[in-house]
């Protein structure tokens, strides 16, 4: 009795406060008539239910003395619930900023009135404690309206509102709404903020919505190596729906190049799903809401395409919770504007999204010379000093412009300069599972005329660097050291392409068959990227057939085979044991080079370069030596501090002896510092 009282005199004091409010505000007007909806056809149950609870609502929120028409508001009559109900349903204030920015929003969606009266309860009912309330007094165990709930806020037949939300509805197709396990009808973060957005006009919620991307930082000849880029603009700039693909490792470009060739093509890019301001990065389901309502809007906009990153979110089959096969499929097949979709992998996407593709790019690292104008352009845009040499250095790492860029940038920061852009590259790309590997020969002392072979290097070089035929091969075979792979570096440089090493580990896979795809994916590679693909090692793939006990071993020789049969770019293949090399593997290959040790005359001159002095006088020069020795005996003196050339010469017979098996007892003498 204690309690009904104060209830009793809350309910009289809040109907005394509303008595003096002379007119409805037109967010009142919305919860009194989504009330009265509720309050009209009440049923003798429910009344009884929270029907008291009804009636507490409008005396707290709604202006007037609607509650006056009710004998007991701890206990009202079916009658008199449905008078309130009758009177409140009648209300109709002024518009309210939501109704202006749902409307808006409408418009350029195409909904209809029925559409925007259902979002417009379901933005009320996420908004506003009130409405959440009313919620819950129809359905206690959530505040979220299920599709009947829905339908009594609304004063709309249950039927007329599943049409509007059912499969295939435009709703529905907006992803801004969606249906809860338990068949509440939720609504997506995207939509909380485009209710929450105080923007002031259509335009201005259109501009939020589908914001132009930034200029592209990068010139249209810096993607000169990617195939297909004339094609890719000429299809965009014919303003139909169509869907490109671009696929390939982070850091090579994929993003940029989307900037550059929607700017190319005449269009305005807008990203889908990228960072809100308020929540952060979004979601699956937000990414997949904005996608759909940036295809909505841009259908009006001829000169707009949107662009998709990470879409392998989106179109994964591990990722399609939001989204069934046939939904994926029809979202590339018919994408109703131009859109650009960017894969790290495309292996990710089922065979029946690629084939949708109207085109597909792949990208690579792209070749040293555009690395360089990139290290180059990155560096000033940084305010880093970068010499001719350093920029060459770091341009000639075998990693993505990305992460060079990311290097770069961390010795900005630190105050260094190429060292620690170095330092900081290499981390990155170990950390990407591609470690940088160790600096090779110094090729500003090598010089083809100080190794030895069974041809002349120089001219070779020159012969080969200026054919623009590439689809050849050279099998370099010799001693460990005599410089068949530093040779092959030079030629590349001469060349102006990249080297892609390979040695036998790299490529050599336990499990049956992976092998032959780890060769097949080193020479695509190659090719993609337009490289020198260097294998070192090769007998350890190209042995004699007639060796191999098991088919695989067989199978890893009839690929390499095949491979050479149809080479794009140059290949070259290093041995120590070249008769271990299959017979018929030797005779594919274009040139064969026979190195050996150097002679005297070569060593006296690589002595000069290396060491800057002549060879000491008195002192035999040994037989047998290679430029791999001189390598080995320059670092050691470099680590030692060693410039007395007796004792390079001496080191130098020692690595001869060494390799000859004549060596004599181990260890050498160090100089005392000072």
């Amino acid at each position: 009795m204690v309690k009904q009282a104060k209830n009793g005199e809350a309910r009289e004091g809040g109907r005394q406060r509303q008595r003096g409010v002379k007119e409805d505000t037109g967010e009142a007007a919305r919860l009194a008539r989504a009330i009265g909806h509720v309050l009209g056809p009440i049923t003798h149950s429910a009344a009884a239910r929270c029907g008291d609870e009804l009636l507490e609502l409008v005396e707290q929120h709604v202006p007037g003395p609607h509650v006056d028409l009710v004998a007991d508001p701890t206990r009202p009559t079916l009658a008199e619930l449905h008078a309130v109900g009758k009177v409140l349903g009648g209300y109709n204030g002024p518009a309210t900023d939501l109704d202006r920015r749902l409307g808006w929003l409408c418009e350029e969606l195409g909904f209809d009135e029925i559409d925007h009266l259902v979002l417009a309860t379901l933005a009320r009912c996420t908004m506003f404690d009130s409405w959440r309330r009313l919620v819950q007094v129809l359905q206690p165990w959530s505040r979220v309206p299920t599709l009947d709930k829905l339908a009594v806020l609304t004063g709309l037949p249950a039927t007329v509102v599943g049409q509007h939300l059912g499969p295939g509805s435009r709703l529905r197709g907006s992803r801004l709404v969606e249906e809860g396990r338990h068949g509440e009808i939720e609504v997506t973060r995207l939509f909380s903020e485009i209710v929450r957005r105080p923007v002031r006009s259509r335009e201005e919620l259109a501009e939020w919505l589908m914001p132009e991307d930034d200029a592209p930082a990068l010139a249209w000849e810096d993607f000169a190596h990617v195939p297909l880029r004339e094609l890719a603009a000429s299809v965009l700039g014919a303003r139909r729906p169509v869907s490109l693909l671009l696929f390939g490792e982070p850091g090579t470009g994929k993003t940029e190049f989307a900037r550059r060739l929607a700017h190319e093509a005449g269009c305005r890019a807008s990203f889908a799903g990228g960072s809100n301001e308020s929540a952060g990065e979004p979601d699956r389901r937000e990414r997949i809401a904005h996608l759909m309502v940036l295809r909505a809007l841009s259908r009006t906009r001829a000169d707009r395409l949107i662009i998709v990153d990470e879409a392998d979110d989106i179109l994964a089959p591990s990722h399609r919770e939001f989204g069934s096969k046939q939904w994926v499929n029809r979202l590339v097949e018919d994408p109703q504007v131009p859109t650009i979709w960017i894969v790290n992998d495309p292996d990710r996407l089922d065979l029946s999204v690629r084939r949708r593709m109207t085109l597909a790019i792949g990208f690579e690292r792209p070749p040293a010379s555009v690395r360089r104008r990139m290290v180059t352009r990155a560096a000033q845009s940084r305010k880093l000093v970068l010499t001719d040499s350093e920029a060459h250095q770091l341009a000639s790492l075998p990693v993505n412009p990305g992460v060079i860029a990311s290097g770069l940038s961390a010795a900005c920061l630190a105050g260094g300069g190429a060292e620690l852009a170095h330092q900081a590259i290499t981390s990155v790309a170990a950390a990407m599972g591609q470690p940088v590997p160790g600096a090779t020969a110094d090729n500003s002392v090598y010089d083809p005329a100080l190794a030895a072979a069974d041809v002349d290097l120089a001219t070779l070089t020159d012969r080969l660097s200026a054919t623009p035929r590439r689809g050849w091969s050279l099998l370099l075979h010799g001693p460990s050291g005599t410089g068949k792979s530093a040779w092959a570096r030079h030629l590349a440089e001469r060349m102006n392409v990249d080297v892609e090493e390979r040695r036998a580990s790299d490529l050599i896979s336990s499990y049956i068959g992976e092998t032959e795809i780890n060769i097949a994916k080193a020479f695509a590679q190659a090719t993609a990227r337009g490289a020198m693909l260097l294998i070192d090692e090769i007998d350890s793939f190209l042995y004699r057939r007639e060796a191999g006990q098991r088919s695989w071993e067989r199978a890893q020789v009839n690929e390499m085979l095949v491979r050479m049969e149809h080479l794009a770019t140059p290949f070259v293949a290093t041995t120590n044991l070249p008769g271990q090399v299959d017979p018929a593997a030797r005779r594919r290959f274009t040139v064969r080079v026979a190195f050996r040790a150097m002679n005297r005359p070569q060593v006296l001159a690589l002595f000069g370069k290396r060491f800057g002095g002549d060879w000491p006088a008195g002192q035999a020069v040994p037989e047998g030596l290679t430029p791999g020795d001189f390598a080995v005996v320059a670092r050691r003196a470099e680590l030692l501090g060693e410039a007395n050339t007796p004792v390079l010469a001496a080191w130098l017979g020692e690595e001869a002896a060494g390799r000859q098996g004549t060596a004599g007892p181990v260890g050498f003498v160090v100089a005392p510092l000072g």
